[in-house]
């Protein structure tokens, strides 16, 4: 009996360590779904970032294309003034250089607007990528905790069932009452 008893204690002993064990990988799977959560926040920060940046960049060029169309208007009637001797041929120059100037701003806002976009999609796929790993991240984490809790119940029966029966080995030693 001494040797069923000194077992089960070592058995006890055993479950206690796996007990520990499992206590902190979960105390670490909490921790790192917890850096991706916060991981997530800023993505999502810097996606709403990105698109205040396209929608300012947007109307920036709705207002440049607008001028621009109010210069050509004022172009077509200062060619129209110029016909019947109006304007003087420097005006009409002058206003052709602006108009150009300005369609150049245009092309490079545009262009800074589709780089802008190419890079909120990249953003958005990155962050639609992260999202779905975190998801599954989370879900592995909430399968692992839903395994320890079922290994801890498991244990936990088993433990008092060990202690149980130390007990009853003890009081039949003894000849004594139970611990």
């Amino acid at each position: 009996k001494t040797n069923e008893v000194l077992n089960l204690k070592a058995q006890l002993k055993d479950f206690r360590a796996k007990m520990e064990l499992l206590e902190i990988k979960i105390h670490d799977l909490e921790d790192s779904l917890h850096a991706k959560a916060m991981e997530l926040e800023v993505c999502e920060n810097e996606l709403q970032r990105k698109k205040n940046e396209s929608e300012l960049l947007r109307e920036k060029v709705n207002l440049l294309e607008q001028e621009i169309a109010e210069l050509r208007t004022e172009l077509t009637i200062l060619r129209e003034e110029m016909k019947c001797g109006v304007v003087s041929m420097g005006l009409e120059e002058s206003m052709m250089e602006d108009a150009q100037v300005l369609w150049r701003e245009i092309e490079k806002l545009k262009k800074e607007l589709q780089d802008e976009q190419d890079s909120n999609k990249q953003i958005t796929v990155s962050f639609q990528q992260e999202r779905q790993t975190w998801k599954e991240e989370k879900e592995k984490v909430i399968q692992y905790q839903k395994q320890l809790q079922q290994s801890y119940l498991h244990m936990y029966k088993r433990n008092q069932n060990l202690e149980k029966m130390l007990q009853q080995l003890a009081a039949g030693e003894d000849g004594k009452d139970p611990l």
